[in-house]
């Protein structure tokens, strides 16, 4: 593995050092709206393999996301690091401007997961996606309008983020991991409680894992609430899921 697990969880949600994780470029090809845009990283071992898009949390692009999408390429997954806010100008500046854009945003999601199973390195197998905060919810209200994802992560974010009611945007969700701090006070545990209940009132498939004492963006070291326990054990939970979930 070229980074290590603890080097990934120092790179994840830090901006990089310099000399450190690439700045997102145009992926997709003339015509495609909205763009793609990220940093794409490939397995060594020969493909197929399926796909992964990683959403970041509100703050937007941050050069280590493409230090992340290294590490699960080494895990096996073609991974796109998305910058879903690239064609839309940046964070938003309130609420209003976000429910305005939430639907460009899922419409890149789903672009980001088009472009990914096109790739002769998947080849059409299929896809996950992995959230963290507010990228968690885009990636439980896209999921189950974007052809071929077959699993989502779903790190201390939660469903009810965009403009549909809770109960529409999990309908037909697909397989769906949960990892959230029991004492997060951004986004509460609540929202992953209501979240797996309302997937599985719709029939669906929900794995829940919460870390006692733990808080939001758990799995960062410059947090107050960063535990190095939890951060490995919600990595090697995120692996497992996927490889488990993402089989043909």
């Amino acid at each position: 593995m070229r980074l290590t697990v603890v080097g990934l969880l120092t790179c994840l949600l830090l901006r990089a050092v310099p000399g450190g994780c690439q700045e997102p470029e145009r992926l997709s090809g003339p015509g495609v709206s909205p763009a793609v845009w990220g940093v794409l990283e490939t397995p060594e071992a020969p493909g197929p393999h399926p796909g992964v898009v990683l959403l970041p949390g509100a703050a937007g692009w941050r050069p280590a996301y493409a230090e992340a999408a290294r590490v699960l390429a080494d895990s096996g997954f073609v991974t796109l690091a998305l910058d879903y806010y690239g064609e839309t100008g940046g964070a938003p500046a309130g609420s209003e401007e976000k429910l305005r854009k939430w639907p460009q945003w899922q419409a890149t999601v789903r672009n980001a997961v088009a472009y990914l199973r096109a790739l002769p390195s998947v080849s059409g197998r299929p896809v996950g996606l992995v959230g963290y905060s507010r990228g968690a919810f885009l990636a439980v209200s896209a999921a189950s309008s974007a052809p071929g994802v077959a699993a989502v992560v779903d790190y201390f974010g939660g469903g009810g983020g965009g403009t549909e009611p809770l109960e529409q945007e999990v309908r037909d969700v697909p397989p769906l991991l949960i990892l959230h701090g029991e004492s997060d006070s951004v986004v509460p545990v609540r929202f992953a409680h209501e979240l797996r209940d309302a997937v599985l009132a719709q029939g669906g498939e929900v794995e829940l894992h919460l870390y006692p004492g733990a808080g939001h963006a758990f799995n960062a070291p410059f947090s107050p609430s960063y535990s190095e326990p939890a951060a490995l054990d919600a990595f090697a939970r995120t692996v497992d899921f996927l490889r488990r979930r993402l089989r043909d």
